[in-house]
């Protein structure tokens, strides 16, 4: 649960990607955010699969095919990701692994960065960047904005959204941890939605 943005589209033109990616580098040193550039052979065909971690979790192993830059604007803010398949598609390291089992396609996909906990600066961030990319180097570009800045550009509607699924995500949290360890999953999701559903007719 939180606020995200969605979005995925292709290049316009691929000789563009070195230019992208060194603008986007320029941007995120200048504003000290995070950022990684990939810079793999787009000749080569992707082999990339999630592999377990002794201990829990897994890492990619193989090649990515990708050509980009991610970035992260927020500390609290999930990564964003404009790396690109040989098609010139927006994809993710996480997306090309998980495509394994279907032979990698090229096709695009949505992508998503929740910036619920990193507040309405950041989101706004994220939204006028790929504005000017989609205006420069993204002509296709689509972008769903559940803080309807991308629309409307109302800094206060996306403050209002943020803060009432913030007081949503509190109430879940604290419903949880008054429920009786012994409760069964079905239980559990039908308190929540209900929950959800009163907040919602009261307005809050």
């Amino acid at each position: 649960m939180g606020l995200s943005i969605h979005y995925r589209g292709a290049l316009t033109d691929k000789r563009a990607v070195y230019q992208l990616i060194d603008e986007v580098e320029d941007i995120a040193k200048a504003m000290k955010w995070k950022y990684k550039v990939l810079d793999q052979d787009w000749s080569q065909r992707p082999t990339a699969t999630f592999d377990s971690i002794a201990g829990g979790g897994v890492s990619i192993v193989g090649e990515l095919a990708l050509k980009g830059i991610s970035f992260q604007v927020h500390p609290k803010c999930e990564w964003i990701h404009l790396v690109f398949n040989a098609s010139c598609v927006i994809s993710s390291p996480v997306q090309v692994a998980m495509s394994a089992s279907e032979g990698y396609p090229a096709h695009a996909q949505w992508l998503s960065v929740k910036t619920q906990f990193a507040g309405p600066e950041a989101h706004i961030a994220i939204i006028r960047l790929l504005q000017y990319l989609k205006g420069k180097y993204l002509h296709d570009l689509e972008v769903t904005d559940e803080g309807d800045y991308w629309e409307t550009g109302n800094y206060d509607t996306l403050k209002a959204k943020i803060e009432q699924l913030g007081r949503y995500i509190d109430r879940v949290g604290q419903a949880l941890g008054e429920m009786d360890k012994g409760s069964d999953e079905e239980d559990i999701v039908e308190r929540i939605e209900k929950l959800l559903r009163d907040m919602k007719e009261r307005g809050e």
